[in-house]
Formats: C-alpha cells, sequence, structure tokens
C-alpha cells in the first residue's frame, strides 16, 4: 500500500501547490464497514447506526494517530478474487481516490497549511477538487455527480 501511497503523494505534488517529497507517508489501514464506522463514530458511540455501519462513511484520516498520522479506508471488495493486499487498487480506481482524498488531508496537515485554515473542514473543498481532477486524468467517471456541490457544503466552517 506504501507503493500506491507514494504515487499519490506525488500526484498531489504535480497537481497542486505541494511539496510531497520529504512528507512521512502516513499508515494505512484496511476495515470492514463495520470497523470503519466505529472508528468513526468513536468519539461518539451512541451516534452509530443500529445497523453498525454507515454506509456514508468510505475513509478517515486522523492526524493523532500513528506517527505521522493514519488513514483508515473501507477496503476493496475483490469478491471470489485471491490478490495481495498491496495489489488490490490496481483493480479500483475509486478506491485510489479515497485514499487520495484522505492524503491531502495528510499533506495538508504535514505541509502546515492545516494550521491557517479557518476551521478543520476548509480542507474538504480541496481535497474533493483534486479527488475529482484525478478520476477525470484516468478517464473514470465520478460517483459523486455533484462533487463540486459537496465540496463547498462539507468545507464551510
Amino acid at each position: 500500500m506504501n507503493g500506491l501511497a507514494t504515487a499519490l503523494m506525488a500526484w498531489i505534488a504535480a497537481n497542486s501547490t505541494y511539496d510531497t517529497a520529504i512528507m512521512p507517508i502516513p499508515e494505512i489501514v484496511l476495515m470492514t464497514p463495520i470497523e470503519l464506522t466505529a472508528e468513526a463514530y468513536s468519539d461518539t458511540p451512541d451516534l452509530i447506526p443500529d445497523s453498525r455501519v454507515d454506509d456514508r462513511v468510505l475513509a478517515l484520516y486522523s492526524f493523532e494517530d500513528g506517527a505521522n498520522g493514519t488513514v483508515y479506508l473501507l477496503a476493496p471488495e475483490q469478491p471470489n478474487i485471491l490478490v495481495d493486499p498491496e495489489e488490490l487498487s490496481e483493480f479500483d480506481p475509486l478506491f485510489e481516490e479515497r485514499l487520495l482524498h484522505e492524503l491531502v488531508h495528510h499533506v495538508q496537515r504535514m505541509s502546515g497549511a492545516y494550521d491557517a485554515f479557518p476551521c478543520r473542514n476548509f480542507g474538504e473543498l480541496q481535497a474533493y477538487q483534486l479527488g475529482g481532477s484525478y478520476l477525470r486524468q484516468r478517464n473514470v467517471e465520478d460517483p459523486l455527480p455533484n462533487r463540486n456541490f459537496r465540496a463547498h457544503i462539507y468545507s464551510r466552517c
């Protein structure tokens, strides 16, 4: 997974003003939907849906976990295929975009840009926009047809 993260960090550098050359890669943890939902609601467990899964949660970046932050990511589904976890993303550009989104947050933190944001949500604008650019460059249909709307709504302070 570090090879993919390194490639995506280089892509971020090539498509933004961030210099990622010497930034460390965060820890990346693949999770089931139940595990990821539990992580997302770790501060408010009483709000976990009855189903124990929040389908809206696909990935998270924690500034505080790990030496260099941690990306928690919904593991891609590859039914009936036994694949090395290092190779899973090669089959799913949407998985790559989810990781890229969280890596944008990592880069924002590591570069110090996050400290200048008016609020924590502000970084979502750039993460959503870069994710859309990544999918367009890969000629992949964006699963979020309202990406720009979401970028603006989720980045509000």
